[in-house]
């Protein structure tokens, strides 16, 4: 398979769609589940209230990282 370049986003094609009654993207929707399932929770239950947009994200990425790291040691 060769390697193509782009020069901007915009002149990537599109992916190929599949058909919504083909049997192989219920299989696929399936096969994302399962993966989703198999993810530790990025944040505990409940509801969290931050004092700005920036507490929000650090702690997003926080998460995120702890999740990464959980993972990693998991394998």
């Amino acid at each position: 398979m060769s390697v193509q370049r782009f020069r901007d986003v915009a002149d990537i094609p599109a992916p190929p769609r599949r058909a919504p009654t083909d049997p192989a993207t219920y299989a696929r929707i399936k096969e994302l589940w399962a993966f989703a399932s198999r993810l530790p929770p990025l944040f505990p239950p409940g509801v969290t209230r931050y004092r700005s947009v920036e507490e929000s994200d650090a702690a997003r990425e926080r998460a995120l990282i702890m999740r990464m790291r959980a993972m990693r040691t998991a394998r």
